[in-house]
């Protein structure tokens, strides 16, 4: 009797994972996969009673790596990897090569590299190109002697494995093998699309379990659907979310004249499950990973389990509850954070800090699923089940708010504490997993504008980007000044590293800006220019006088070994760029030694409380038009003068609205987005707005259109190439374009000109102060021209 994996090869995964890669559209994504799925449980039928294991877990396990909780991690990156690959392939070190696997983003230039597997790809497939007989049990289990030997610390052994395995395979195998080990498969489609092709309700179930296993153990047959979902014991589920709540959603909840919501501690910790039956426990983290060997699955051994005895009620033998695993300080008695120089997860008997359980819900008790109840009786059974115990497992504080005033006030009292936010919830939601919409709200100060201190700092390197942004610089590693008695200063520290925040068009502006400047780290000493990294060294850097300010925010500074300024930035984003700042208008140490003049680990950056008439102006400051996704689908499609065309409406004008503007487009075939990439062909806008006027001093990589031309393409029926005088504004390709066609006022060179075309061209030679004196001789030849014109 065998598996079915052993009848598949790899090869066979790995063109099919290769056709779902380069498919364009999710559904032909989705059609690939599907087809593969159903060929395997064809040949599952074919193969009974041959087979013991007709489980389709060994290929998904591989198709969706980051999932995978049966398999050990292999404790590799990308670095060591190439550095394996070298070493493996006997290349020399300071090679071309070796160079390329080393810093992969630069090197490819005219070939599409997604990742390091790809660039790793165009190396090894010199090397090995035939096809092997591995099958997917074969990959499977050489994958679980990979984890087994990371987990034993054997090395030498783990990459005597890893040579064997690749010695076996072809470089496209190879691709796929380095993709699965890193868990990031750059399939182009999402794991929730994976499982739904599955099964349909793969993504539910899987939410209730985190198991792979259990996926494909129990929807074997997709044409029987799961009824209902239950929390088992001892088995990890994805737990309950809370949504954002900015001003806008602050606002919107606490409208109601009767409103009652929860409010609790935004506890500063790590998200886990602990399931307990008969005195036997189990812990799992947010993403289902089982830490019950660190804390103990009995009161005999563990770091934490044994400090549980007695909290609960004697007639308790089961019980799953949601909570927060913070760390206890036992000797000042109180709670630390994350920011703080420990991990809850590996905490020792030696150290300052024990775990604490900061428990919040209660999913099952003595075998009774408790999730479709409301909130408000599962706390009644929380705290009528468990017994807290100071600095070991305690329960979440429930506040009480009817009113806007109860809520800010409640978050001006977490501001007051040092805590980190607070979480609203509804009292009649019931718990639905991995679901953020569902009923509860996290708030934290840094939401809201101008009650937190942000920070303005320089630009000192960055990191390439992934996927279509490889070649760009998408994370920035800012830094601060060093104060230099009022003078600018001349020497910087790295202070943060950045990547949220911006739009593309924001990100395009600083290309171009700073694209010039970059400089790979080695090609100069950053030290000459007085620039100080840390542990974290940049793809790139810039002398500072080429580069830019950042306006920044993030929720507080910690203490930190890894930059030289001492503290950096917690959960931070980028506001804006500062266009208004010279390069060393920065933040300097001293101004950030006077935000953290306690000299404490963690220092909040909130400057103020939160007021309730802050709310009304932040409401009336932030409203903005939403863009809303219509349904084109629906719109039917008359010519085809536009077919091939992507168009972005910005804005309509008083005969045309935005909504009309794009069915418009859509019915004369063209294609319409909310937000333009590399294949829209323009912006059309009906009338001037600060977006334009932006692009035309920062400049754009679409050119913008009037409303006008589009008009006049459609109503002729044909479609005709705009030219300057079509434009509000343009990228620096089509300008070029418009310089060898055409003079200073857009007269062309080759076209002959119109009564309307001169008459624009005079209206910017007036608009550019150009004033032309004829001679009384020119204007006499002039009017012979003309009158013999109108002849």
């Amino acid at each position: 009797m065998n598996e079915l994996a052993s009848y598949f090869k790899f090869q066979e995964l790995c063109d099919v994972l290769e056709a779902i890669s380069a498919a364009k559209k999710p559904k032909e994504k989705k059609d690939i996969l599907s087809k593969f799925i159903q060929q395997f449980k064809s040949k599952a039928v074919k193969l009974q009673p041959e087979i013991s294991n007709s489980s389709f877990f060994p290929i998904l396990r591989l198709i969706l790596p980051h999932l995978e909780r049966d398999r050990g991690p292999f404790g590799i990156k990308e670095f060591s990897f190439a550095k394996k690959l070298i070493n493996m392939l006997s290349l020399k070190p300071d090679g071309p090569e070796a160079s390329c696997l080393l810093n992969y983003q630069g090197h490819f230039k005219n070939v599409n590299i997604k990742d390091f597997a790809d660039a790793a790809f165009w190396i090894l497939k010199k090397y090995y190109y035939k096809s092997s007989s591995l099958t997917i049990l074969d990959i499977n289990n050489g994958l679980d002697m990979l984890a087994q030997l990371h987990s034993s610390a054997e090395p030498r052994k783990f990459d005597e494995t890893l040579f064997k395995l690749f010695r076996a395979t072809s470089a496209k195998e190879q691709k796929w093998l380095i993709r699965i080990i890193l868990k990031d498969m750059k399939l182009g489609i999402g794991q929730d699309s994976i499982l739904n092709t599955f099964h349909p309700d793969a993504v539910e179930f899987y939410a209730s379990n985190s198991s792979l296993t259990k996926v494909c153990g129990t929807l074997k047959d997709s044409s029987i659907r799961l009824n209902e979902i239950e929390i088992e014991i001892f088995t990890a589920f994805r737990v309950m979310l809370s949504k954002r709540c900015d001003v806008n959603e602050l606002v919107k909840i606490s409208s109601s004249p009767n409103m009652l919501y929860y409010v609790e501690t935004k506890f500063d910790g790590e998200r886990f499950q602990l399931h307990m039956k008969d005195n036997t426990f189990k812990y799992f983290s947010r993403r289902g990973f089982d830490y019950t060997a660190t804390f103990g699955d009995s009161f005999d051994n563990g770091l934490f389990t044994p400090l549980l005895k007695n909290c609960f009620v004697s007639n308790v033998n089961s019980i799953i509850l949601d909570g927060e695993m913070m760390g206890w300080n036992t000797k000042t008695q109180r709670f630390g954070s994350k920011g703080m120089n420990f991990d809850v997860k590996n905490l020792t008997e030696s150290t300052t800090h024990q775990p604490c359980f900061c428990v919040f819900d209660i999913l099952l008790i003595n075998d009774q699923v408790l999730t479709n109840k409301p909130l408000k009786q599962r706390t009644k059974i929380l705290y009528e089940n468990l017994k807290p115990i100071e600095g070991v497992i305690m329960l979440s504080k429930i506040g009480k708010a009817t009113s806007q005033a109860d809520l800010v006030n409640a978050l001006n009292t977490s501001m007051d504490n040092e805590e980190e936010g607070i979480v609203i919830k509804d009292p009649n939601s019931v718990y639905k997993m991995n679901d953020r919409n569902s009923g509860w709200w996290k708030v934290k100060l840094e939401y809201f504008e101008d009650v937190m201190s942000d920070l303005d700092v320089i630009i000192l390197g960055g990191f390439y980007g992934s996927g279509r942004h490889r070649l760009n610089i998408r994370i920035f590693l800012v830094g601060i000044g060093m104060s230099a008695s009022g003078k600018p200063p001349k020497r910087f520290l790295a202070f943060a590293r950045i990547q949220t925040g911006l739009s593309d068009e924001e990100y395009s502006v600083l290309d171009k800006k700073l694209g010039p400047f970059w400089r790979k780290m080695g090609d100069d000493n950053p030290s000459n220019y007085g620039i100080k990294f840390g542990k974290d060294k940049p793809d790139v850097w810039i002398p500072p006088e080429h580069s830019c300010v950042l306006l920044v925010r993030g929720s507080e500074l910690i203490k930190t070994s890894d930059f030289p300024s001492k503290y950096t930035l917690r959960f931070p984003r980028i506001l804006s760029i500062r266009n208004d700042k010279a390069y060393y208008d920065c933040l300097n140490d001293q101004e950030l030694e006077d935000l953290t003049i306690g000299s404490k680990h963690v220092e909040k950056l909130n400057k103020r409380h939160l007021e309730l008439d802050d709310l009304q102006i932040m409401t009336k400051k932030r409203r903005k038009v939403i863009l809303k996704a219509k349904n084109l689908k629906d719109i039917e499609v008359k010519r085809n003068i536009l077919d091939g065309y992507e168009f972005r409406v910005l804005t309509g004008n008083k005969e045309f609205s935005k909504d009309t503007i794009e069915k418009l487009i859509i019915e004369n075939g063209g294609n319409v987005v909310q937000n333009e990439g590399n294949k829209t062909f323009c912006l059309v806008a009906g009338y001037n707005d600060p977006r334009i006027q932006f692009y035309q001093e920062k400049g754009h990589f679409c050119d913008v259109a009037k409303l006008e031309w589009l008009l006049e393409v459609i109503n002729s029926g044909r479609f005709k190439m705009y030219g300057p005088f079509d434009l509000l504004s343009f990228t620096h390709k089509t300008r070029l374009q418009f310089l060898r066609e055409y003079d200073q006022y857009f007269d062309s060179y080759t076209q002959e000109a119109t009564e309307e075309s001169i008459r624009k061209s005079v209206q910017l030679i007036k608009k550019k102060g150009h004033y032309i004196n004829l001679m009384p001789n020119e204007v006499a030849e002039l009017l012979r021209d003309l009158e013999n014109a109108t002849n």
